[in-house]
């Protein structure tokens, strides 16, 4: 059970989002609704490939332990291409096959942005033969965007939804 009671009905409407972390996030009426546009914009809006995306969040909820990151997200990055053995890979990435070089690329910043907050020189160098400017910051983004909502569900010990994990968070035929 979570340790803090959910916002107010009122503030998760105003967010447009009815997940648990939404309501967690409900809370606090100045971060709800920014909260639901910054989401729905790396989600939605970025350059950045989504399955690139998809394989550092699942990385970001590992690094943090973040069951109910995990649980709503492997849906998603299923959605958009990340593979069955990709996903049960994530814990030991390292030592898996299933991964291309940019792939490991970016699960290899990731954990250095997770762990460290700062990317090695080498990494974002690395990152900067397949990806541009753009693409570089979103996936910057979108580590600390999921690490920052780790933290919350962690912490605050937000329930897992009934459906969590059964569904795709995506509408139909969005592919973000």
């Amino acid at each position: 059970m979570a340790l803090l009671p959910y916002g107010s009905e009122e503030s998760v409407r105003k967010a447009a989002v009815k997940l648990n972390v939404a309501r967690m996030i409900g809370n606090s009426e100045a971060a709800a609704k920014p909260f639901a546009k910054m989401a729905n914009a790396l989600v939605m809006k970025t350059k950045l490939d989504p399955k690139l995306r998809e394989i550092a969040i699942l990385r970001t909820a590992k690094v943090s332990r973040s069951v109910y990151e995990w649980t709503q997200h492997v849906p998603m990055a299923k959605h958009v291409g990340v593979t069955d053995a990709q996903v049960a890979a994530m814990d030991n990435w390292q030592s898996a096959a299933c991964f291309n070089d940019l792939e490991r690329t970016v699960l290899k910043f990731t954990d250095e942005v997770a762990a460290n907050v700062k990317g090695s020189r080498e990494s974002v160098e690395a990152l900067k033969k397949h990806l541009d400017a753009t693409e570089i910051v979103e996936l910057i983004l979108s580590i600390g965007f999921w690490g920052m909502v780790a933290r919350l569900l962690e912490t605050t010990e937000v329930d897992l939804e009934e459906y969590a994990g059964k569904v795709n968070l995506l509408a139909p035929g969005e592919s973000s």
